[in-house]
């Protein structure tokens, strides 16, 4: 089992009679983007070793992928935490992976004996812990965590990608490339961005203030998205163009229905709520383009239906409106 880690730390607990010994470890914590994610994983004393578990980042993606598959199969218990960005930033990037590491524990639902923890440790010492700096490269059960952890989080920025296209967060998974920075710079930041961090906050732009129409609508867009997503929905694709038609801004999908969703956005309540924007004129617009996307995907054989969300901007923040099945053609 060559580079496999091995049990050393968990054998010691397990002899001295601790059963339940969880390792722990988080991905995300230097990115520009998207959550931080913990795991901790518990495995049996009588459990064989899995070949190949060792630092996830010393594997490759497709390897780290199909050992998180077995070593769901193999542990006795898996938990995860996630913590979003917004979080990150009232908190700070170390208060948020220690409640990252927290949630994790919780949601293993089993009352644990002792935790191995990579790095220096929870603050708080409510359980009995190890912290093991390079304990990803020396434990196993920590090792596991570390597969488990970055492949939760890449799974998130791949779907991220689509969400928030433009950045390219299939590819960088949130890190600070030289790609990330420049489509920063460009499109500005998006709601996933940790805005306390540097690379970010420098491009932050003051959406009260700026004479930026296309900036503005795309942040509405971009809220009005990530709204979806939490809901549960599917983003299918963004800014779908069709000829002469126009574009629709979010299609989506959830429990059996297709969503074309229209979004309006506004910072002042000079015009009316959003939501009325929605003319005659622009339905029929938006039904040519429904169809155009219909006609070039006819393998989705849903019901269809014509949202509106209204995006409504200020000094204090911003708020959404959501109107299902808006209108009818």
């Amino acid at each position: 089992m060559q580079d496999t880690v091995g049990l050393d730390f968990e054998q010691k607990l397990w002899q001295s009679g601790k059963r339940l010994v969880a390792g722990i470890d988080e991905a995300g914590r230097g990115p520009l983007a998207g959550p931080v994610v913990a795991a901790a994983v518990v495995f049996d004393p009588a459990t064989d070793i899995i070949e190949g578990v060792r630092d996830s980042k010393k594997l490759t993606a497709r390897r780290r992928e199909k050992l998180y598959d077995i070593i769901h199969s193999r542990a006795a218990a898996i938990g995860i935490g996630v913590v979003e960005p917004a979080e990150i930033d009232r908190l700070n990037i170390l208060q948020a992976n220690h409640k990252a590491m927290r949630q994790a524990l919780g949601r293993l639902k089993r009352k644990v004996d002792h935790i191995l923890v990579d790095g220096r440790g929870l603050p708080d010492k409510i359980y009995p812990q190890t912290a093991i700096v390079g304990g990803d490269r020396i434990c196993y059960s920590i090792a596991a965590a570390s597969i488990i952890a970055k492949v939760y989080r890449d799974r998130i920025m791949t779907v991220m990608e689509t969400v928030f296209p433009g950045y390219g967060f299939a590819q960088h998974k949130g890190y600070g490339t030289q790609q990330h920075r420049d489509a920063i710079k460009k499109l500005g930041p998006c709601p996933i961005h940790r805005k306390s961090f540097g690379g970010v906050t420098e491009n932050i732009v003051d959406l009260e203030k700026t004479k930026n129409s296309r900036l503005l609508g795309k942040q509405g867009e971009d809220l009005a998205a990530y709204y979806l997503y939490n809901k549960g929905f599917q983003i299918l694709q963004r800014n779908f163009h069709a000829g002469v038609y126009g574009e629709i801004d979010i299609i989506a999908q959830k429990d059996g229905q297709l969503c074309f969703v229209e979004v309006k956005t506004q910072r002042r309540k000079i015009f009316g709520p959003p939501e009325s924007w929605v003319d005659g004129r622009k339905m029929e617009q938006l039904g040519r383009l429904a169809e155009a996307y219909l006609a070039q995907h006819p393998e989705l054989e849903l019901n269809c239906r014509f949202d509106v969300i209204g995006v409504s901007l200020d000094s204090h923040g911003w708020r959404i409106r959501h109107i299902e099945d808006a209108f009818r053609l």
